[in-house]
């Protein structure tokens, strides 16, 4: 089964529906939905998630939406946590070419864990150590 590491953008944008997402990770999205691939979750991004409900960013059901998928409603959604290999791997993603650090946090993730990451950012594109879709 394909694993993707999603950005936070890239799953709001799935969540709500949004054009934003290129075909190909809209089709990615549609296989994790339909339980043919998993979507991996850093810590962060319900992190952000909470802070964009609170700033009236985002609607609030969306994070709980969010919640649930990475609680006990689906195994096609897992959080991975903040652990040592993230933050062993935090260090190649560079502060030059990715200053945020919620962004360089879901980078690091998907170098950990040696999978391709959901993103339209344009900073982590220029990462050259991961696959961004």
């Amino acid at each position: 089964m394909n694993r993707y590491v999603t950005d936070t953008h890239a799953l709001i944008w799935h969540l709500q529906n949004l054009p934003n997402l290129s075909s190909r990770v809209r089709q990615i999205f549609s296989e994790i939905d339909e339980g043919r691939s998993k979507a991996v979750i850093p810590t962060i991004v319900p992190v952000e998630m909470i802070y964009l409900s609170e700033k009236g960013r985002i609607p609030g059901n969306l994070l709980n939406t969010v919640l649930n998928l990475i609680g006990t409603d689906s195994a096609n959604y897992e959080l991975a946590p903040l652990d040592f290999s993230v933050i062993s791997s935090l260090r190649q993603i560079s502060r030059s070419v990715v200053p945020d650090m919620p962004d360089r946090i879901i980078a690091a993730t998907a170098l950990a864990l040696s999978l391709p990451l959901l993103s339209r950012d344009s900073a982590i594109s220029n990462l050259s150590n991961i696959q961004v879709i």
